[in-house]
């Protein structure tokens, strides 16, 4: 995995068992939410940049997901139940104030979490991802929206062999990677190096939970929480993202009071590892900021 460090276990509201971890001290900590079927590779520059200026950093994975558990109970696959789990793990990490950063349903995740706990949230940043239904941006119009009953009835009634087709598709690593590139879903600053370990985490999800998940997105909507959101929010999104466009993240920024929208002109929907180097920089001057607004609060 590309976070190097220890990782703790904590039990979240269910009872479901969520694998995480925290690096750097501060009082004000940074969490990161992952994509749907993400692992930590998108955090391989970002989380030791942060903690390396002084930030305290956690991280989690999803459940389901890398170390954590399978659901205790199975109809918890929803966005309040990741956005609880976000909680569960910054309270496991004696976070009391926070920035949130998603990244994808990240995104979803984050704004959920802020909608259950506001008094948690110091500033948000959501990353190259929706507020409702991705479905109705992909590829710019809304092609998946439609289509995903029917690729869901194509996998759902047959689990052996949906979850045998997950393996031998997704185990071909070289194939994997120019699919996303012809596809214009995986950038072209993203190493093949990362492409390749996260492919290897994607071998081992089930794939029907994955659908679960993707059907929880189409189901969720934050639309009616971006206007009372008060706390500071950086917008970011990649001017080469087909998955979530920019102008997903334009709506975003003008709804939500006093956002800020930064397009990265090279980026894709894998943002955090198209270009780094601003990606980290704007992340930490925007966590700097917060940090210093909460010191002269007190």
């Amino acid at each position: 995995m590309a976070i190097g460090a220890r990782f703790n276990d904590v039990r979240s509201f269910d009872g479901t068992s969520l694998a995480w971890t925290s690096s750097g001290d501060g009082d004000l900590a940074v969490v990161l939410a992952n994509g749907i079927a993400c692992s930590d590779t998108y955090w391989t520059f970002l989380y030791p940049y942060l903690v390396e200026r002084g930030h305290k950093v956690v991280f989690w994975d999803y459940r389901a997901h890398g170390r954590s558990g399978l659901p205790v109970n199975p109809n918890e696959i929803t966005l309040s139940s990741h956005a609880r789990d976000l909680l569960a793990v910054a309270d496991a990490a004696g976070v009391e104030r926070a920035v949130l950063v998603g990244h994808s349903m990240g995104v979803q995740t984050i704004l959920e979490a802020y909608r259950i706990s506001p008094s948690l949230v110091a500033g948000l940043i959501p990353v190259a991802g929706p507020y409702e239904h991705p479905g109705k941006t992909l590829y710019g119009g809304p092609f998946w929206q439609y289509l995903f009953p029917f690729a869901e009835l194509s996998v759902m009634p047959v689990p052996w062999l949906t979850r045998a087709a997950w393996r031998s598709l997704t185990e071909q690593g070289d194939l994997m990677y120019w699919w996303g590139r012809v596809g214009r879903l995986i950038g072209g600053q993203a190493s093949r190096q990362l492409m390749a370990e996260y492919f290897a985490h994607l071998s081992k999800l089930d794939p029907l939970i994955s659908f679960r998940m993707a059907k929880a997105m189409g189901d969720h909507s934050a639309k009616d929480l971006l206007p009372e959101i008060d706390a500071p929010t950086l917008v970011l999104t990649g001017a080469k993202d087909v998955m979530t466009p920019p102008r997903l993240a334009e709506e975003m920024a003008e709804i939500i009071p006093n956002a800020r929208l930064e397009i990265l002109p090279e980026a894709s929907h894998t943002l955090p590892i198209d270009e780094p180097d601003r990606f980290n920089r704007l992340v930490e001057e925007f966590v700097t900021e917060v940090e210093q607004a909460e010191r002269s609060r007190m």
